[in-house]
């Protein structure tokens, strides 16, 4: 010991404290400072202000005596070592103080200095070594970690409390008992095995496996096996640490679901999705890769960097790398298009989008982003713009009529063919016998006089306007006008235009149009079948399963796809592009929910109240769709287990006293109108118990139910007055 040693003394007898001080001062071979109080209460106090290394303590003081003083001194100050210091009649005290606390106990009269230096040293010595011991103890069983230990045999001899949280069973209910108690039946032996392994000399550090609870329940942990040797080296028993990755191993197992949903969607899209970590040089991809590249899912993530840039068309390379360089010194969202080579040698026109994420010092780490084949997307840009090229050149050569008009817009000049366009003379229109405005067609004049009426009061200002007139014979061309204020240029109100004939440009508008909505209507039929393809499979594959949990969650998963299959084919036999008929896709999704449902004698009636006319998107119908899947599902379940008929009641309507606001956007387009809706789905059924709320939900379907809800800025409400009734509000846009 280096350090001085802070020694404070209780003796009342000044010989005996000399003595003590002499004898340390001869034998001591470490620095120290003897401090010497005479009373209990004075040493107390002094221990207060400041602390000592040791204690020397005589049990008789002037207001203390026997164990007592001992007592009172330790119970204040059991971090420091003390040594009693007892008379020859003392002896049997100084014993029990040492069962008491103490670390040792010398008899005055046969103290030597030599007996008092070691008793000193080892006192601090001990007492430091308890309370490493002490620490230790207090870290094993203050662990959330099962920490245990097994004989050799397999007896368990030590169990903390954290084993106890796991597994089920207190100390006194497991020590004595087999290893094996915690072994699943499926594992028997496994922990046998373990052991052979330890004791050859193995080291097993966080291996995975399954044990048995007390209730009987099987949960997943992660065990760490150590030998345990005796003071020969000998190995004697093996120390087990577990650590619960239950839930752990849920959330792998939900993580990896929802990346297999996230491949089969990727792939459904055509595009490939990317994260690439820029200090590790490590991507991943996902998407229908082969269909795109030509290359397997493991080639084309196997291409370094350098292999990736080569396979962009040397025309656009330089550009790309430019631009990404440029983005990626500062982070940011991108994008570029060029073209890329396949593995069979073509190229296809790519577009990647995406964005470079920044750490805290502002470099960035990750990319993210999207790759699609925008092959057929560039070819009818080409096609398109040949065709309007060929459409301006027919413009170019066919004679329009150009005008000039006073403040109340009465021609005062027209050239160009103007009975050829209308089927009126020049003298019809500048004697006034004819108006322009009285041969356009009425639906168009409103918004033709909106912009005539604006730009009137702004000099200078340029209108483009389309619309139809009727000619003189009654037929119906289309006109593409222009005209603009020119009146600064004069000293009264002119104006001067020009009117085309765009009939030809507008019929072959509207044959594309006609061709969109053939195309997508075409893939609402695809994608319908894609879904009734997938909803199959599940089928066949729940019939590999015996365990009925999992027939029945492949069961929910299948009418989940059913019921977004069903609203593509509603889009798809209705002719209608952006929006659906949400009342007659609701009638047929409930009529195969009730088809899968109302088994054998049981049966449930369905009464349903829905607003005719309701239209929604693609974003709307497909979760509330999804919603109505999950609740009625629900209540054909669960909610009449004793009951031969019971009542499923749907509500679908719009809110009418304005208590509902939506946190959305107001939209502004002339189509679309924001609007309020309340869909209840209630039944009379046994209802949900008392204890059971939103929050607290296991099931996979009311989860689900709650996220689609959220994502339709909603608002879900249980109410349980009368059987269960799910009260939702949400705000979207209602298609005309």
């Amino acid at each position: 010991m280096n350090k001085k040693v802070e020694i404070l003394l209780f003796e009342d007898n000044p010989g005996d404290a000399n003595l003590i001080e002499e004898l340390l001062e001869d034998f001591a071979d470490f620095p120290f400072e003897l401090k010497n109080v005479e009373t209990l209460n004075e040493g107390l106090n002094l221990l207060k202000e400041r602390p000592f290394d040791v204690i020397l303590s005589d049990l008789e003081l002037p207001d203390s005596d026997g164990i007592d003083t001992f007592l009172d001194i330790h119970v204040r100050n059991s971090r420091t070592p003390i040594i009693i210091l007892t008379g020859m009649n003392d002896e049997k005290i100084g014993i029990d103080a040492v069962k008491k606390g103490a670390q040792d106990y010398l008899v005055k009269g046969q103290v030597d200095g030599r007996l008092l230096k070691r008793s000193i040293r080892y006192s601090i010595e001990r007492k430091k070594a308890e309370e490493k011991v002490q620490n230790l103890a207090n870290i094993v069983e203050s662990s959330n970690d099962g920490i245990m230990t097994e004989s050799l045999d397999g007896i368990i001899t030590s169990w903390n409390k954290g084993a106890e949280q796991i597994y089920g069973y207190s100390a006194e209910e497991i020590l004595g008992k087999h290893i094996s108690i915690l072994a699943p039946p499926f594992l028997v032996g496994e922990t046998k095995k373990l052991v052979e392994r330890i004791k050859h000399g193995e080291k097993i550090r966080h291996y995975e496996t399954s044990r048995l609870r007390k209730n009987g329940m099987v949960i997943n942990v992660s065990i760490t096996l150590s030998p345990v040797f005796d003071d020969s080296e000998k190995l004697t028993a093996i120390s087990i640490i577990a650590r619960d990755i239950t839930e752990r191993k849920k959330a792998e197992e939900e993580l990896q679901k929802s990346e297999e949903r996230y491949r089969i969607v990727t792939e459904q899209t055509g595009q490939l999705v990317y994260d690439y970590d820029l200090r590790t040089g490590m991507g991943n991809w996902a998407g229908n890769i082969e269909k795109v590249t030509g290359y397997s899912p493991r080639e084309f993530k196997e291409l370094s960097p350098e292999a990736w840039i080569g396979h962009i068309h040397p025309e656009d390379r330089e550009h790309v790398l430019k631009k990404r360089r440029e983005i990626r010194k500062k982070g940011g969202n991108y994008g570029a298009e060029f073209r890329f080579k396949k593995k069979d040698g073509t190229y296809f026109h790519a577009e990647d989008s995406g964005v470079y994420l920044v750490d805290e010092t502002g470099l960035p780490y990750r990319a993210l982003g999207v790759m699609k084949d925008i092959t057929e997307k560039k070819l009818a840009v080409e096609k398109l713009k040949i065709s309007e090229e060929r459409i301006q050149s027919y413009l170019q050569n066919f004679r329009g009529i150009g005008t000039q008009l006073d403040g109340n817009f009465v021609p005062t000049f027209l050239h160009g063919a103007v009975e050829e366009l209308t089927g009126y003379t020049k003298e019809d229109f500048l004697s006034g016998k004819i108006r322009w405005h009285e041969i356009i067609e009425p639906e168009d004049r409103s918004g033709l006089q909106e912009k005539v009426q604006k730009m009137k009061n702004t000099p200078d200002m340029t209108i483009r306007h389309e619309y139809r007139i009727r000619k003189k014979d009654g037929e119906v061309r289309w006109i593409h006008g222009i005209a603009q204020n020119i009146s600064r240029l004069s000293d009264k109100e002119l104006y001067q235009g020009l009117m085309y004939d765009i009939t030809d440009r507008k019929v072959a508008e509207e044959s594309l149009n006609k061709m969109e909505k053939i195309r997508k209507k075409e893939i609402h039929h695809r994608i319908k079948n894609n879904l009734q393809v997938i909803s199959s499979l599940l089928d066949l594959q729940a019939e590999h399963f015996n365990d009925e949990k999992v027939k029945e969650a492949f069961r929910e998963s299948q009418n989940r796809v059913i019921s977004m299959a069903l609203i593509h084919e509603e889009l798809y036999e209705s002719g209608e592009i952006g929006s659906l008929n949400f009342v007659v896709y609701l009638q047929k999704l409930l009529k195969y929910i009730f088809r899968c449902y109302n088994i054998g004698d049981s049966e449930a009636h369905l009464l349903l109240k829905i607003e005719e006319k309701t239209f929604l998107d693609m974003d709307t119908a497909v979760p509330l769709g999804i919603i109505v899947n999950e609740l009625v599902s629900n209540s054909l379940k669960h909610a009449f287990p004793d009951r031969e008929k019971g009542m499923v009641k749907i509500k679908l309507c719009r809110e009418g006293n304005g208590e509902y606001k939506s946190n959305r956007v107001e939209n502004t387009k002339e189509d679309n109108k924001s609007a309020s809706f309340i869909l209840t789905i209630s039944d009379n059924g046994v209802g949900m118990p008392e204890n059971v709320n939103l929050e607290n939900f296991n099931t996979l379907g009311i989860q689900l139910v709650t996220l689609l809800v959220d994502q339709l800025d909603g608002e879900l409400e249980l109410k349980r007055d009368c059987g269960t009734e799910f009260v939702i509000k949400i705000a979207v846009e209602e298609k005309q």
